[in-house]
């Protein structure tokens, strides 16, 4: 590194930063030797979201759903570290792992998010979360070899009645389905099914659950959790072998404590160029970062959608430009997955099923990891508006 470069912190491998790994990429020599460039993800093959399902249903690869950073960081001339940030100081704008710390004039985090299962009595530790999904893969193989070598019926219990959870038990259930008679299934919300779609997706996904001998339960809130049994609200209480949990999400710690302005618990407060509002020089993006003035849920599409404004924006900062307005979307396509090759689409209110629905949403997701697989393409996909 010279003096006159920038150092540019990017921290976290998600969906938002690969976009950023690409605009480096095409940047012209010139410009980009204006920059020093470092990427630390704890994951070096990044998983993407809207395959996940698809990938534990038993229809891909583990390699047809990670993008290996490696081989985008080395074309855009960024370093690469395996590291898991625990905290960040502003003053001294240095970042810090448990070994090692770097310096920045610029950093940008994609860090994600997790369930909330610490807000919930003896659930700390127990059971499966979706999040982080590298360490879900990890354990969803370990409770596949479990269920090969049964000797008794188990009942494996998904709390969370969002998209994530409807799509992951059913994928699960589908992957199980030669032990259908070993494995009961429930799937337990503390609200409706499908919160947020429309009430026709909602049935149509009720009824594809009941099909594949899935529990439903709504309306219950979890109070306390034990390794064998969970309870309600309503005093009520239920035996279980396994927990998974797909619970809406949860903020990392650091960014609060480092002083970054936060709201909901920990989530970083960004305006509409996905700057700090407190720190200027601190960017985020995906599920990190909240936008008060645009509210939206915590979902993999918007991660995607801001990725090619972060990496303007991130550009333009370093070298002084104005920036640019991230405007989201009001509403966005989604497909969901229903645990065989069939999906349940909605736009605007409108709603299909269909296994043509499922191919659909296989091609959107090629495409957006053939975008980002070397060999490199021409990048002009459109990113997909389905996660």
């Amino acid at each position: 590194m010279n003096a006159s470069q920038k150092r540019l912190l990017l921290i976290g491998g998600g969906h938002s930063h690969l976009f950023v790994l690409e605009a480096l990429r095409k940047q012209p020599s010139a410009a980009r030797a204006q920059l020093d460039v470092t990427l630390l993800s704890s994951d070096l093959d990044t998983p993407y979201s809207g395959m996940l399902p698809g990938l534990v249903a038993g229809h891909y690869r583990s390699s047809e759903c990670h993008v290996d950073l490696r081989a985008l960081a080395a074309e855009a001339g960024v370093h690469l570290l395996p590291a898991t940030v625990e905290r960040l100081d502003l003053t001294r704008n240095c970042a810090y792992s448990a070994t090692d710390s770097w310096s920045f004039d610029v950093v940008s985090l994609d860090i994600g998010s997790t369930p909330p299962v610490n807000s919930i009595p003896g659930a700390r530790g127990l059971g499966l979360t979706v999040k982080p999904i590298d360490r879900f893969l990890q354990q969803w193989a370990g409770l596949q070899s479990h269920v090969d070598a049964l000797a008794r019926p188990i009942h494996l219990v998904m709390v969370g009645g969002g998209a994530g959870g409807v799509e992951l038990v059913l994928a699960m259930a589908h992957r199980l389905q030669a032990h259908r008679h070993q494995v009961k299934w429930s799937l337990v919300s503390r609200g409706d099914l499908l919160p947020g779609y429309p009430r026709r997706a909602a049935r149509l996904m009720a009824q594809r659950l009941a099909a594949a001998g899935i529990a439903i339960r709504t309306g219950s809130a979890i109070v306390r959790a034990e390794a064998d049994r969970i309870y309600f609200a309503d005093g009520s209480q239920a035996a279980c072998d396994q927990v998974l949990w797909a619970t809406g999400s949860a903020a990392q710690s650091w960014p609060g404590a480092a002083g970054l302005a936060c709201v909901d618990d920990g989530f970083i407060s960004v305006n509409a160029h996905l700057q700090s509002v407190s720190h200027p020089h601190v960017f985020a993006a995906g599920d990190i970062a909240t936008d008060t003035t645009q509210p939206r849920p915590k979902a993999g599409v918007f991660a995607v959608r801001q990725g090619p404004v972060l990496a303007d924006n991130l550009l333009r900062y370093a070298s002084g430009q104005p920036l640019l307005q991230y405007r989201a979307q009001r509403d966005y396509l989604s497909l969901l997955s229903t645990g065989g090759r069939h999906a349940i689409g909605c736009w605007y209110g409108l709603v299909w099923q269909g296994d043509w629905v499922w191919q659909w949403k296989n091609r959107i997701d090629r495409k957006f990891m053939a975008r980002f697989s070397a060999p490199f393409e021409a990048n002009r996909i459109t990113p997909p508006a389905s996660l």
